[in-house]
């Protein structure tokens, strides 16, 4: 089988997956069935989280066209969306199977969300929703996280840091590690490191609302080039 042949199956695969979820693990579960080191396979793995995404969020999503959820908190996204506790269970089985992906290859979401740019939204999404309603879940899960996945009523920027909103973009979207589960933070300053980066120093909180909170989960430096790092700024 060419390397064509095996790209159009494999996202034969994720569309089934999607549109189809139920049917698309009882094909994966079926296929363990025969091969059962199949279960070990990262794009199995792969493809089970945009089945589970799909019970979860994506035929919501569908349900529900021209909505704009991205900037939902958890009140939106169950009253005007819909989402429940069990498409929120959903979800988190998504993520546990990233999780293991990344487990079994540290580099396998990379290369799917790499190759397949609607994957990198998918993934996305999922972490999104969860996050928002369940706070800290998603590093619970993936043992990383997201700006973005707080979302707007969990992201502050002080005075002392300089960067816009449109600025702010580059930085919502790299993944970090704290040191504690992180629920909430505030951008405290900005700066350019010795490489010529553009870096945020951002405090993160234990709590969801960072201007109440005094229990601060960490500190962490994002970087324009995508990167995260330790405080302080690395020379």
């Amino acid at each position: 089988m060419s390397e064509e042949d095996i790209s159009e199956r494999m996202n034969a695969i994720l569309n089934l997956c999607e549109m189809n979820p139920d049917a698309g693990l009882e094909l994966i579960e079926q296929a363990i069935k025969k091969k059962p080191q199949l279960a070990l396979n990262p794009f199995t793995k792969f493809a089970k989280a945009i089945a589970y995404g799909s019970k979860g969020l994506f035929n919501l999503l569908r349900s529900k066209p021209g909505i704009d959820w991205t900037t939902f908190d958890e009140e939106e996204l169950r009253g005007k969306l819909g989402v429940t506790d069990t498409h929120l269970d959903y979800l988190e089985l998504a993520l546990q199977e990233i999780r293991e992906m990344e487990k079994i290859n540290p580099k396998a979401l990379k290369v799917f969300v790499t190759e397949n740019e609607l994957g990198r939204v998918k993934v996305d999404a999922i972490a999104t929703v969860l996050e928002r309603c369940r706070p800290g879940r998603v590093q619970e899960l993936l043992g990383k996280t997201k700006l973005f996945y707080f979302g707007p009523s969990r992201v502050f920027i002080h005075n002392d840091c300089k960067i816009t909103k449109e600025e702010f973009v580059v930085f919502r979207d790299i993944f970090f590690t704290p040191r504690e589960i992180a629920k909430s933070a505030i951008l405290r300053l900005d700066g350019v490191d010795d490489k010529g980066r553009r870096y945020v120093v951002v405090v993160l909180y234990k709590e969801t609302n960072p201007l109440a909170s005094e229990e601060v989960a960490g500190f962490i430096c994002l970087y324009d080039d995508g990167t995260s790092g330790t405080f302080p700024p690395e020379r």
